[in-house]
């Protein structure tokens, strides 16, 4: 293979387990994982993604037997890993190949020019998406990524090339291709930004052949003017700023598509990435993994024999002159599958934040029942509550979360079945991952709350209602690991919770047992205000405000059964089904791209559950006791409390 045709491919290139046993008598609920988020994942671009499109002229050839890409062969480039991540595959397709695959990105592929390579036809990426788009259905649960805009940028770096032409053609073909897709149907985008060519070993080298040059010439006491005219003496700036051009204007022409473009800030993390390398487990950023002594420079041809160092390919981020190692195109999936995930993580809170607020509801409602069970109502009561739960909500675990409800009862002296209440409640839920290398590893919500209750009997017809405020604080950790390296970024939010319910049953006496069949219904509002992650960079990310309306309907049986003077065993079993959800997929953005909002889809929650509570109450004199347990069991969520309260007349 000519070496210079080869250079031309690179230049464009147990609490609860009780329970649960004790609720399983009664009824059988079948548990479901979530789905997965995308789909599907179909890839655009140049040899940064290609997976192998020139593996038929490769194979067999420098002693690579394996699929040849641009990166540290074997390794795969990060197209593999990120599709494995979303729980999908990438599959390149090849030169020649039946072009059934799902990656479409060729090496030197340029984002619209077409061009040749081994007398090859180069598909750019706009060709590549319009000849997609010619073949296929667009799929709007699918997630797309075009990356391009590398080898238009080398191409501006051609003196026989007008740069600034080049790269605005480049910046209108990615809009061009953008738009195409979002007119058929895309509704996930991902588009990453070119990394700053100045960082790459090629630029670096030729910067250092210029500061060779200078640092001569002045030893060769050589004048001013000769010293000025040597080349290159500002390359490595030049080539920061025009990727840095490129990035900002590819990005705004691609987002004033309309299209919901999820951005990936390749530029900012590159340069966080040198800042610190062994921070990310890289000893070399500056030189190539690969060796010098290849037929060609590229490292299409670099297979595991041809490295500096047995573990180069993990140890250096470059594996030539541009293209990363196998090590740093992983870190560029973990990167890609950190953003594309968080706002759907994120988008899970008003439903945890609704799900406490339902459980805080649901412990007032027992001491609602105790006080119609009961035949005597004092003219003031003092209560207090207090419950310790274990629980699973949207695939986040939360053990020893409190909350104690303390309230007064006031009886009507013109009603004996009238009873008015004030409640307040303090609540702390902390759901904790310790184990998650990227997603969210801890939410903490605190809520602070206060309502009004009233129960009634007209006829045989009991009837109760509530209404209340809640003041939440939400913590939230999102850890996200590349290579060696975790970070964790924190955010704050301030939320609210406003709520009503009623409910209406109908007392039966069934031999010895008070029998009272019931339904209900509960609306709910949550409002959670921004995440603003505090870090400025690339990984950092800010969630915009979110609202969520509910409406939860009822129906269900609670009984009450005098076991001996002063002793009462109560119950309570329930089916709850969401009759309403207003739920929208939240705006996230990244802290360095704060321009560009984008959407990810949202992550499916249970919308029904079966709840069940025991418990045991005792009367001393004036005063009551009571304790208990509650579980709920839904398809995803469910939770497990132990509950122990007082109340006494005053």
């Amino acid at each position: 293979m000519p070496r210079n045709t080869a250079r031309s491919i690179v230049g464009h290139t147990n609490l609860k387990t009780f329970t649960k046993s004790m609720l399983a008598i009664s009824l059988s609920v079948a548990g479901i994982s979530h789905a997965n988020a995308y789909d599907s994942v179909t890839f655009f671009g140049d040899s940064l993604t290609d997976g192998g499109y020139f593996s038929p002229l490769t194979q067999g050839a420098f002693g690579l037997e394996e699929s040849s890409q641009f990166t540290t062969n074997p390794d795969n480039t990060w197209a593999t890993s990120f599709a494995e991540q979303l729980g999908t595959t990438a599959v390149a397709n090849t030169y020649n190949g039946s072009q059934t695959g799902n990656n479409y990105a060729i090496g030197g592929a340029r984002a619209g020019v077409d061009v040749t390579a081994f007398g090859i036809p180069v598909a750019s990426a706009n060709s590549q998406v319009n000849n997609y788009i010619d073949n296929n259905q667009v799929d709007p649960n699918g997630l797309y990524v075009v990356w391009a805009g590398a080898n238009d940028l080398l191409a501006a770096a051609d003196p026989t090339n007008n740069a600034q032409a080049t790269i605005l053609g480049a910046v209108a073909s990615q809009t061009k291709t953008i738009n195409a897709l979002k007119d058929n149907g895309a509704k996930y985008i991902l588009v990453p930004n070119i990394p700053d060519i100045g960082l790459t070993p090629r630029i670096i080298a030729a910067q250092t052949a210029a500061d060779a040059a200078v640092k001569k010439a002045i030893e060769d006491g050589e004048s001013a003017d000769v010293i000025a005219n040597i080349p290159n003496q500002t390359i490595q700036a030049q080539s920061t700023g025009a990727t840095s051009l490129y990035n900002q204007f590819m990005l705004s022409g691609v987002a004033a598509t309309g299209a919901n473009i999820i951005p990936l800030d390749m530029f900012s993390l590159l340069q966080q990435i040198a800042s610190n390398p062994t921070a990310y487990g890289f000893t070399n950023m500056t030189t190539p993994a690969c060796t010098e002594n290849l037929v060609t420079d590229s490292s299409l041809f670099c297979g595991s024999s041809n490295l500096e160092t047995p573990d180069a390919n993990e140890t250096y981020f470059f594996a030539d002159g541009i293209h990363p190692t196998g090590q740093a195109h992983q870190m560029i999936a973990d990167y890609a599958n950190a953003v594309v995930t968080a706002p759907s993580l994120i988008g899970v809170l008003p439903h945890i934040a609704t799900t406490t607020g339902l459980a805080t509801n649901e412990r007032l409602q027992s001491h609602v029942n105790q006080i119609q069970s009961s035949e005597q109502k004092p003219a003031r009561t003092l209560w207090a509550v207090g419950e310790v739960a274990n629980q699973d909500i949207a695939g986040f675990d939360g053990d020893n979360n409190t909350q104690v409800l303390l309230g007064v009862d006031f009886a009507h002296p013109n009603s004996a079945n009238a009873v008015t209440g004030l409640y307040g409640n303090i609540t702390q839920k902390d759901f904790e991952n310790s184990d998650v290398g990227t997603g969210l590893s801890d939410i903490d919500l605190g809520e602070v709350g206060f309502g009004v209750y009233h129960s009634n009997k007209f006829g045989g017809l009991q009837i109760n209602g509530a209404a209340g405020f809640g003041n939440m604080d939400v913590d939230v950790t999102r850890s996200v690991t590349l290579g060696s390296n975790q970070q964790q970024f924190k955010s704050n939010a301030d939320g609210k919770r406003y709520y009503a319910n009623v409910q209406a049953g109908y007392p039966l006496q069934v031999s010895n047992i008070a029998v009272t069949p019931y339904i209900g219904a509960t609306a709910s509002r949550v409002k959670i205000d921004g995440l603003k992650e505090k870090e400025m960079s690339g990984i950092a990310m800010q969630f915009d405000e979110q609202k969520y309306s509910t409406t939860y309907g009822k129906i269900g049986l609670k009984a009450n059964h005098t076991l001996m003077e002063n002793l009462n065993l109560f119950g309570d079993i329930h089916y709850q089904k969401q009759l309403s959800d207003n739920r929208e997929a939240v705006t996230a953005r990244l802290n360095t791209l704060s321009n560009i909002s984008f959407e990810t889809p949202m992550v499916e929650t249970d919308d029904d559950n079966v709840a069940m509570t025991l418990g045991v109450s005792r009367n001393f004199g004036l005063l009551n006791a009571n304790a208990g347990v509650t579980h709920s069991q839904g398809d995803d969520d469910d939770s497990t409390s132990l509950f122990i309260g007082l109340n006494g007349a005053f």
